[in-house]
Parts: structure tokens; sequence; C-alpha cells
């Protein structure tokens, strides 16, 4: 009988014991909780509601405005992977995406777009190619549909990859000869492809037939525009003989010698005695040479107003001045871009990028009109010399139709200094965090 009950005492011995120790822990869970609730009611008793709520939805407002930020940054993510997927596969078939000249015109980006759009879709729907053989080998047809499928793949690689090099050499004045290139290119691969009764589908041919189109009438657009450009330059050539001085030279040396007269006038109020003899007769000097600069500056512009034919010009500066502004200025220089590497010079960070630059009859007029309509939009409100403005390259496109102003636009900018500056700097991090985790491993392992 004892050893019937002892296993049994036991067991019961533990239970208790079990249960007591459980008892002693709820216990101590409500006298913790109660303390809790008594600390919890003397921080009300303390704390403002109506601030405490503000605070916490203050704390609201920053959490959703995260959210919405990290929303925005997905979906840039998003779109961008899937742009990125799309070329990917484009590649892999042979449709290499092109790569635009800064001279080339948004009207050619977007139609080279849609007519690449459109070959990929032929592409992808097994339409590119035609293939009328049921082919086996070696009495498996499976492997007979993998050699037709390799065929076609052949194919369509070689067509797209010889429409490139045909494009590439074309010339305003070769249209005829690129095109009988691409049609006996496409008879040659017709032959190639007897043996398993593979060519390329005609609906195929048809669209790189147009998009070769579309690329020599940029190039004949370019070639008006050079021809242009000469007509432009001999009338500005003889604007310049007439006036006979460069407005905007001078302007600027204006400009630099009155902010030089400031900056003595400034330093005479801090001199005395011999020294402020000499200042005084620095700033009588600098006077001086303004008066006759103003007088030479107004001569040149009453002439230049005579003939007003000019450049308008739209740039932009994203690594000196950030996303959103951009300069709308005008030049008669003969060369345009010889101003526009000009306002790049040291004295900003890195050179502008050109939205627009075109030629008009009235440029100041122009100027004027436009710098009118975004006034309430200046960067500088006090010196209307500096003519930088809080609007999109778009906003002034839309501006310059309504006055039928037509011009090539470019609104992908190329920020060359500033976009390497920004690699340089991360690799040089880059390399520094290396060098950190480096010498924090030990010598020997």
């Amino acid at each position: 009988m004892d050893d019937f009950f002892q296993p049994h005492i036991l067991f019961i011995a533990t239970a208790t014991l079990i249960c007591f120790a459980l008892s002693i822990r709820n216990t101590q869970r409500k006298s913790s909780l109660r303390n809790s609730i008594q600390i919890k009611r003397n921080e009300l008793k303390t704390i403002n509601v109506s601030e405490s709520v503000a605070k916490l939805m203050l704390e609201i407002d920053v959490l959703n405005e995260k959210m919405s930020n990290g929303e925005k940054f997905v979906i840039s993510v998003n779109n961008s992977l899937a742009e990125s997927e799309l070329k990917s596969q484009m590649i892999n078939v042979g449709l290499i995406p092109p790569t635009f000249c800064f001279t080339d015109s948004e009207t050619l980006k977007e139609e080279i777009k849609n007519y690449q759009e459109e070959q990929y879709k032929l592409v992808k729907s097994d339409k590119a190619t035609k293939a009328m053989s049921d082919w086996t080998w070696f009495g498996s047809r499976g492997k007979g549909e993998q050699m037709v499928e390799s065929y076609r793949y052949l194919l369509l690689k070689a067509f797209n990859a010889e429409f490139d090099f045909i494009r590439k050499q074309m010339r305003h004045t070769s249209f005829d000869t690129a095109k009988s290139k691409l049609e006996r290119l496409n008879e040659q691969l017709a032959r190639l492809g007897e043996t398993a009764n593979v060519s390329i589908d005609w609906n195929y041919a048809n669209l790189r037939f147009k998009e070769l189109q579309v690329w020599h009438k940029e190039l004949l657009r370019k070639e008006t525009l050079k021809q242009e450009k000469k007509k432009q330059q001999a009338l500005l050539r003889s604007q310049k003989e007439q006036t006979g001085q460069d407005s905007e030279e001078l302007e600027d040396d204006l400009y630099y010698r009155k902010s030089d007269l400031n900056k003595a006038k400034a330093l005479a109020k801090k001199m005395h005695g011999s020294q402020l003899a000499r200042v005084d007769i620095q700033v009588r000097q600098l006077q001086k040479e303004i008066d006759a600069l103003e007088l030479k500056f107004s001569r040149a512009t009453s002439q230049a107003q005579i003939t007003k034919a000019g450049y308008i010009y739209v740039i932009s500066n994203i690594g000196s001045f950030g996303q959103g502004i951009v300069k709308i200025g005008m030049t008669r220089r003969l060369e345009p871009m010889d101003r526009v590497n000009e306002l790049g010079d040291a004295s900003v960070p890195f050179r502008f990028d050109v939205h627009t630059l075109v030629f008009v009859n009235d440029a100041p007029n122009i100027e004027k009109t436009l710098h009118r309509r975004f006034n309430n939009r200046r960067v500088n409100t006090d010196n209307y010399r500096k003519e930088f403005f809080k609007v999109s390259p778009d906003e002034v496109r839309e501006a310059m139709n309504e006055i039928n102003i037509e011009a090539d636009w470019f609104f992908e900018i190329e920020a060359k200094e500033y976009r390497e500056s920004l690699l340089i700097r991360d690799a040089y991090n880059q390399d520094e965090k290396l060098k950190t985790i480096s010498s924090q491993l030990p010598d020997t392992i």
C-alpha cells in the first residue's frame, strides 16, 4: 500500500506547490497592475488633456506625412522598376533603346518610343516573325519546334541589329539608300530562313521602315536649323556692325564696376586720414568709368532697338539653384551658347542646361512679355536684372505657345557636372566607410 500511495502523494504535493506559486505570481501581477493604474491616475491629474491630444494629433500628422512621402517613393520605385523590366525585355529581343543626342527634339523621342512599344507588342505576341512549316527533327516534333523558334529568334535579332547600324549610318541626304539597304536586308534574311520557312513579318518590317522615316525627318530638321542659323548669324553680324557695341558685355561690365564702387564706398566709411584720401581717389575714378560705360551702354541699347532680332533662352541649373527654377533671357551673340557658357562660369558651381534656344525677330519684346507673365514668381524681387523664376520649363513653353513662338524643347536635362559630383561624393563616402570597417577588423584571425 505504501508503494501505491507514495507516487500519488508526491504528485499531490507537487501540484499543491505549483498552485501556490501561481497564486503568489497572480497576487504580484495584481499588485503591479494596481500600482500601474495608480501611477496613470496620478499622471492624469498633472497632465493637461488638451495638450496631450494636441501633441498626439501633431504626431499623427507627422506620421501621415511620412506615409504619404513613403507611398510616393514606392510608386516612383515601382514605375522605375516596371520601366527597367520593359527595357530589359526589349533588349533581349534586340530592340535596343536608342541613345538620344542633346539636340534631339522631344517629338522625336516620343515618336520613337511609341514605335518601339508597337514593335515589342508584335514580338511579345510572336507576330514579329512568321513560320509556315511543321518541322520534326529526327522524328521529334518538339525538337523541330525548338529549331524553328531558334530560327525566328536569330532572324529577329539580326534584323534589329542591322537596322540600328543602317539608321546610325544614315544622313539627311541618304534616306533612299538606307531604305534600300533595309529592303535588301529583309530579302537576305528571308533567303537565310528558307530552310525552316521562317521570315520577318511584313507588319514588323513596316514599323521599322516608319521608324527609319522618323529618324530621317529629325535629320532634315537639324539640317534646316543649321541653314537657318547661318542666316541668323548673318543678320546678327550686320546688327553688330551697325551698333559697333556688344550691349551684353557692356551691361555685365557696368554691373561689376558698380559692385566695385559700392564696396569702395563702404570701405571709405571705415577709413580716415591718408587712407581715406586714397580710397576717395579710387571712388572718383570708378565713378568716371561707370559714367562712361553708362553712356556707351545707353547708345548701344538704343541702337540695338533698331534691329531687335536675337535669341530667347530658357536655362536651368539644378546643382546651383535646385529643381523648378529657370532663367529666361535673351542674347544677340552670333553663337548664343557662348552667352550660356559665360553665365555658367566661376560664379556658379555648375554649368547651365538649356531647355530651349530660339531665334526671334523681336527678342526684347518677347523677353519682356515672358518676364511680365511670371513677374510674381521671380526669385529676386528686388533686382529685376536677375532673371530667375520659380517656374517649370513646361510652363514657359505654354506661355511661348500662347504668343505663337515655336521652339524645340529639351526637358530631360544632362546636368553632367552636378551628377558626376554626386557620384564622386558617394564613391568617396563609400570608400571612407570601407576604410572604417577595415580598421576595426583584427590583423589576424
